[in-house]
Order: C-alpha cells, then structure tokens, then sequence
C-alpha cells in the first residue's frame, strides 16, 4: 500500500509491532517476556512521535472518532504495558490483540483519512 512520506516511518514501526504479535498469538503459552521487553520502549516512543505528529492535524479530520479510537488505543496500550505480566499467557495474548487491532486500525483508517485530509 502507498503511503504519504510523512507516514512511511511510523508504517515501518508497525511492521515490526505486527510480527512480534504474531509471534505472540502463534504460541501464547511460551514465553515472549524477552521480546516484549525489547519492543516496549519503542513502542512507548512510537506512540508519543505519533500524538505529537498528528495533533496539528486532528481539526482536519472530518470523523472525530478516528481521534477517539487511537487515544483510547494509546491509553489502553500503555496501561498494559505498565503493569506487565510477563510470561502470563492471557496478557501477553491480550497485549498481542490489541496492539494488532490497534496498528490495523491505524494503517487501514487512520493513515488513510490523515492523508486525505490533512497531509
């Protein structure tokens, strides 16, 4: 899928988000402690380069929800990630939805709208 320039960076970070929640969702009994560790910092700052990026640009939008649906993402995803239970098959699975569900929203409606309306 083309992207608009200014969403290329962020559309690579949510390819790497996409195959550790795949890893996850593969096997959610195993441990996956190691790889959430390792891609929670970035996801963290992932999601600050992402609110700073687009909060110029939320009165372009026509549909408000979309701003709605990624702060509640963001609030929820953060939550987790706060109180990590690693190596718990449930949360580690719960994580690993939401954040799929959550970059699935972002690159199928999110990042769309943004560059129809506001890019």
């Amino acid at each position: 899928m083309k992207r608009h320039a200014t969403l290329i960076e962020l559309s690579h970070d949510h390819h790497h988000t996409l195959a550790m929640a795949a890893r996850i969702l593969r096997d959610p009994q195993a441990d996956h402690s190691i790889d959430i560790r390792n891609h929670s910092r970035d996801l963290l700052e992932h999601f600050t380069r992402e609110e700073q990026q687009f909060a110029p640009l939320w009165q372009k939008l026509p549909d408000h929800n979309l701003r709605l649906r990624f702060e509640r993402d963001h609030t929820a995803l953060r939550e987790l990630l706060s109180q990590p239970q690693y190596g718990e098959p449930q949360w580690q699975n719960m994580l690993a939805e939401r954040l799929r569900d959550h970059v699935r929203f972002e690159e199928r409606e999110l990042f769309e709208a943004l560059a129809k309306y506001a890019l």
